[in-house]
Order: structure tokens, then C-alpha cells, then sequence
């Protein structure tokens, strides 16, 4: 029994202090926190750790989309520029300046995305240290972003409706230092800088369509608008216009037996009658050959008939053996011809005929059914051998003149069928007829025997009657230097490509803005005479549709000037024709409003760049919003204010 007790009492001593106070009953709560202190400080010095870490990405997550958009918004190219780069490395700096929080010294990654390279990619790595983590040996915690935006843009369709006046080709400042150019040639860089700007989009990714309209007094869209639409689509077909009108005969040559053929038929219209005349009395050889050889005489003159007498040799004897004795009579005879000839009249000067009389200045009916082909006709207001070519602009369809500056500008007025987008032509009051400057003047009287001018075609510098370069329908560009996808209703195929088309762009004539937005709209517009080009887009997704309206100043509206509307000091077709030039151009003012509020009522965006000069009314009235307005002293602000568009156009966005 005692061995056994000596043996518990040293199986106790073996287990020690750890497991006796293991088995111990007594209170030992002290010494249980005491042993938890490490594995709390790790949790709670973890959790502040990652607290702070978490706030610091979330700054450094913030610069780095701030950059990324700011980059994004700053290209004009394909790919980032250096500029671009340092753009957006303004923006990282500005959100994240270098050691927050005592982060570590880094340097963000800043490119255009491989295989996407439109698409900005922003990278950042750093690290901050720890706190509590670090009695445990982590001395610093890695923090690491990604970022991309690109432009989102979906299916967008753009009018650049464009002021191509006479007062485009003046100087303007280039915005950098001392430099200079033209107006014009800002202009062409602007819009190209437009294009790289927004892009050339994709059926996948969203469709970009760009159309022109260039625009003065009057737009080239002829050639675009379906033939049965125009005036002459019927042969035959005819339309007023303030022209002169000659009178025209057909001369022929009595003594030449060829026949002039008119209208396939041959007619001979000189007749002749022969006779044989004997003298009345004894002529010696001398005297007979005098009255044999009389001159020829000739009564009235063309185009009224006319008759010519001749005379010519016909016989003489002058023996006297076959007389009676001492008897001196002759034989002297002539020939006689009596030539009458009669002539055809026309008002149409054609081949071999003779005008006769002066001109009379008028209204004339012009046959525009060969004209309106494009190809070269004889010029009806010249005589045979002057050529005319349409080069397709239009006058604009029938209208009313009654509005006025207080007209309302929520609705079209009734019988202004100038101003419908969505006009579909049913008869020929609505139809579009071809301008025709080269055989139109201007005259101070109806009718006049001579024109205030030779006429419009005679100084190719003057601003009258000014036709613009073509229009061209809505089309997709792969780039600025390839041709359209699609048919852009242009027959110039030297200037097929977005930047052809652009370098091509000139100055001339006055400003109208009314034909110009309307226009605009009609190619846009979905319900109109180009709906077959503006239905679904090809991914079946929505189109926004955008005019982007670029003017350098305020309407000109000239009363004798030439333009859509023929010449209203003549005319009369949007107001009487005693009103003045500045009652016409308060009047345009308020149909151009009325025809930009239908634009809107179509939905379509409407964008107001007014270039070197300030805004008006009428202008800001059309845009959509006041911020849909911008107005650009010089040749660098106008550029960017074409790509600030652009940009918003595109829809700027995160992608990632």
C-alpha cells in the first residue's frame, strides 16, 4: 500500500505546472486571455490593415477611371498619342497623388488595348505598409487596379449640314500664335478631325453612317432624289422660269437643191418659176446683152415669205436677111426666174436656223425632261451651239407666303411643302425642279428687252446664283481615306473617299439657313423619300440621328438673288415680291425655325457651331438644348469643338 502511494505522488509531479492547471478547478480566466492576446492582435490588426487597404484602392481605382476617361475623351486618332498619354496621366495624379496613405512610389500603365486599340487601358500596382500586421512579419500589403472605357456608341447616323458660303473663304486666325487660313479650309479639318474622333463604328459594335449637305442659297441634293420626284421625269415635262425667249427661222439656200430635215421629214421651202421673155423692141447686141443682165430684184424679208426675180441669158440674133428689106429688127430673148421661199418659225433655237429680233425677258416654260438627265442639251436661251449641264441643284417644291416672323413655329403651315421633312411628292406642285442658273436672269420688268445682267453664269465669281458642291447620302467609312460602303448618291468618284469629299469642299454664294436643315433632316429622316436607306439598321438595334449644323453667320437673304425659291423679287414665292432684303431674312428666319422644330419632332439631335461670330436667335432657338450650342472663334477651337461633339455623340463609357 505504501508503494502504491509514493507512486501517485510522483505521477503528479510528472504532469507539472501546464497540466495541473489543466485539471485544476479553481479560477485560471487570467491566464486563458493572456494565452488569447496573439491570435486577437492578428485579427484585429488584420482587419485594420485591410480597412486601410481597401480605401486606398478604392482611391486608386477612382484615378485610374478617371484616367481612362479623360484619355479616352482626348484621342482624335486610332490609337493614344503621347498627348493622350500625359492627359490622362494629369487626371491619375489629380485623383492619386504619389504616396497616399504612404503608398509606395509607382508609375501607372497608360495604352491603347491590344487588339482594340480605340479602347484606352489603364494599369496601377503599388503597396502600402502595414500596421498591426507587421509584428508578424507582413510588412506591406500589394494593391493592384484595371481600367478600360471606350466609346459606346450604338447605331448613330450623322448630317454634317454645312455653311459653304462665299464668306468661308475669308481669313481666319489658325489659333496658334500669328497664323492664318481660310475659313474653308478650317472647316475641311474640323470635320475630318470629327471622323477620327467618333470612328468608323461597326455592324457588331454599333453602326456609324456620315451624309454632307453643303449648303448657300440653294443644296445640291438632285442627284440623290429619286427621278420620278423631280420635274421632268416626264418627257415633255415643263417649269417656269425667269428666262428670254428669241425668235428662230429657217434659212435655206434657193439655189441649193439639198432639203433641210425637220423632225425626220424632208422640206424644201424655197419654189421657183421659169419663164421665157422676148424684148419688145429691137435691141442691138450691146442693149440686149445690158437687158439680158438685168439685176435681180427681191420683195419682203423673213421670216415672211419672200420673192426673188433673176434674169439671164437666153438667146440673140442678129441678122436681118429673115426681115424685110431695110427692116433692122433683133432677136433678143432672157431667161426669168421667180424664186418665192417660205420660212419656218420656232421660239426653240435649233441647228442651221437664224435668230431674228431681239430677246424678250420673261417668265418661259423650259422643257427640263432632257436637262434634268445631266447630261449636255442645247441651252434653250441661246442660239444653236451653247450647251447647258445640270449640276444638281434644286429649286425647292411649291410653298405658301404668308408666314411671317410671328407665325407659330410648332407646326408647318399648310401648303409649305418646302419645309416637310417627309415629303413624298404626289403631284407636280410638290415636286423638286432642277436650278438652272445659265438660263435664268434677272430683270428689272415682265416682259424686258434686255436683263439687269448678261446673266447669272457670266461671272463665275459672283455669289448670285451659286450651285454648291453634291451632297452625299448617309454611308459607312472604314477610314477617312477609303470609299463608302454603301451607294452615297455622288456621281464624282475622284472624291469617293470621306477625305476626297472633305478637299473638295468650296465657298460661294449667300446663306440661306432654311435649305440647309431641312435637307438635313430629310436625310435623316425614316418616313421621307430616302426611308429605304433609313430603316432597321443591319444589327436591329436603335439609330440616334444627329445634325451637326455648322454656320460662320447669319442669314442673306438678297430679294434678287437666285436661289431655292427662284428670285423672289420676281417670284415671289415666300413673300411678296415688293419686300425688302431684310424682310426676306426675318422671314427665312422664322421658316428655318419652323423647320428645325420638325427636325425634332423627329427625333433628331440638333448640334449649332456658329464660327466666328456670335449666336443669334434663330440659331439657338434650332439647337436641341443650350447645350447643343457652341461657338468657335478660330480654326483650333472649331476643330475641337467638332470633336467635342463627337464625343458626346459617341456616348464616352467604362468598360471595364
Amino acid at each position: 500500500m505504501g508503494d502504491c502511494g509514493h507512486m501517485g505522488k510522483s505521477k503528479d509531479r510528472q504532469l507539472g505546472f501546464l497540466g495541473r492547471l489543466l485539471k485544476s478547478q479553481a479560477g485560471n480566466t487570467l491566464a486563458i486571455v493572456a494565452a488569447a492576446i496573439i491570435p486577437l492582435a492578428a485579427l484585429i490588426g488584420g482587419g485594420l490593415d485591410m480597412s486601410r487597404a481597401y480605401m486606398v484602392r478604392a482611391r486608386l481605382q477612382q484615378a485610374c477611371d478617371a484616367a481612362a476617361l479623360a484619355g479616352r475623351r482626348a484621342m482624335t486618332t486610332s490609337t493614344m498619342t503621347d498627348a493622350n498619354k500625359a492627359e490622362a496621366k494629369k487626371f491619375f495624379d489629380f485623383n492619386f497623388q504619389q504616396n497616399t496613405f504612404g503608398s509606395a512610389s509607382f508609375t501607372p500603365v497608360i495604352q491603347s488595348k491590344t487588339g482594340d486599340t480605340t479602347t484606352v487601358q489603364v494599369t496601377a500596382d503599388t503597396s502600402i505598409p502595414t500596421t498591426v500586421m507587421r509584428i508578424f512579419g507582413y510588412k506591406t500589403m500589394a494593391l493592384s487596379v484595371t481600367c478600360e472605357s471606350r466609346f459606346d456608341i450604338g447605331n448613330t447616323d450623322v448630317a454634317l449640314v454645312l455653311d459653304v458660303t462665299g464668306s468661308m473663304d475669308s481669313s481666319i486666325s489658325t489659333g496658334v500664335g500669328n497664323a492664318t487660313t481660310t475659313r474653308i479650309a478650317a472647316l475641311r479639318q474640323a470635320v475630318r478631325d470629327f471622323y477620327d474622333t467618333l470612328g468608323a463604328g461597326s455592324i457588331a459594335n454599333g453602326r456609324i453612317r456620315y451624309g454632307f449637305v453643303p449648303y448657300s442659297s440653294t443644296a445640291n441634293v438632285g442627284y440623290m432624289i429619286p427621278s420620278e420626284y423631280m420635274v421632268g421625269s416626264v418627257n415633255g415635262e415643263t417649269s417656269s422660269y425667269n428666262s428670254r425667249i428669241g425668235n428662230y427661222y429657217l434659212a435655206n439656200n434657193p439655189t441649193d437643191s439639198t432639203c433641210y430635215k425637220q423632225n425626220g421629214l424632208s422640206t424644201c421651202y424655197a419654189t421657183a418659176t421659169e419663164a421665157d421673155q422676148k424684148s419688145g423692141t429691137t435691141l442691138s447686141g450691146s442693149n440686149c446683152s445690158t437687158w439680158q443682165n438685168a439685176k435681180s430684184t427681191s420683195s419682203g424679208s423673213a421670216p415672211s415669205n419672200t420673192t426673188t426675180v433673176t434674169y439671164s441669158y437666153g438667146a440673140w440674133n442678129g441678122s436681118t436677111s429673115t426681115q424685110p428689106s431695110g427692116s433692122t429688127a433683133r432677136k433678143c430673148t432672157r431667161k426669168e426666174v421667180t424664186t418665192t421661199t417660205t420660212y419656218q418659225t420656232s421660239t426653240v433655237p435649233q441647228q442651221g436656223w437664224t435668230r431674228y429680233g431681239n430677246w424678250s425677258y420673261t417668265n418661259v416654260d423650259l422643257d427640263t425632261s432632257l436637262f434634268v438627265k445631266g447630261n449636255a442639251i442645247q441651252n434653250p436661251a441661246f442660239e444653236w451651239g451653247t450647251n447647258t449641264t445640270w449640276a444638281g441643284c434644286i429649286e425647292e417644291s411649291q410653298t405658301v407666303n404668308t408666314i411671317t416672323s410671328s407665325t407659330s413655329i410648332s407646326s408647318i403651315p399648310a401648303g409649305a411643302y418646302d419645309l416637310d421633312p417627309d415629303l413624298i411628292p404626289d403631284t407636280k406642285a410638290k415636286k423638286w425642279k432642277p436650278f438652272w442658273p445659265d438660263a435664268s436672269w434677272y430683270r428689272s420688268s415682265t416682259p424686258a428687252t434686255s436683263a439687269v445682267w448678261n446673266n447669272w453664269a457670266a461671272d463665275a465669281n459672283d455669289d448670285y446664283a451659286v450651285c454648291v458642291a453634291k451632297a452625299r447620302m448617309l454611308a459607312t467609312y472604314s477610314s477617312r481615306s477609303s470609299s463608302p460602303s454603301e451607294d452615297y448618291g455622288s456621281p464624282d468618284a475622284s472624291q469617293s473617299t470621306y477625305d476626297g469629299y472633305v478637299s473638295g469642299l468650296t465657298a460661294g454664294g449667300f446663306t440661306n439657313h432654311t435649305v440647309g436643315i431641312t435637307w438635313g433632316a430629310r436625310m435623316l429622316s425614316p418616313d421621307g423619300i430616302f426611308a429605304s436607306k433609313n430603316g432597321i439598321a443591319p444589327n436591329g438595334f436603335a439609330t440616334s440621328k444627329n445634325i451637326v449644323f455648322m454656320t460662320d453667320g447669319a442669314m442673306q437673304i438678297p430679294n434678287n438673288n437666285y436661289d431655292a425659291w427662284g428670285i423672289n423679287a420676281l417670284n415671289g414665292r415666300i413673300a411678296a415680291t415688293s419686300k425688302s432684303s431684310a424682310d426676306l431674312k426675318t422671314i427665312q428666319e422664322q421658316r428655318f425655325k419652323i423647320a428645325c422644330e420638325a427636325a425634332k419632332r423627329k427625333g433628331i439631335t440638333i448640334w449649332i457651331i456658329v464660327f466666328s461670330t456670335s449666336s443669334n436667335d434663330a440659331l439657338n432657338s434650332c439647337a436641341t438644348s443650350t447645350n447643343h450650342i457652341a461657338v468657335s472663334s478660330d480654326a483650333s477651337s472649331l476643330s475641337d469643338d467638332f470633336k467635342d461633339i463627337a464625343k458626346n455623340i459617341g456616348g464616352l463609357r467604362l468598360s471595364q
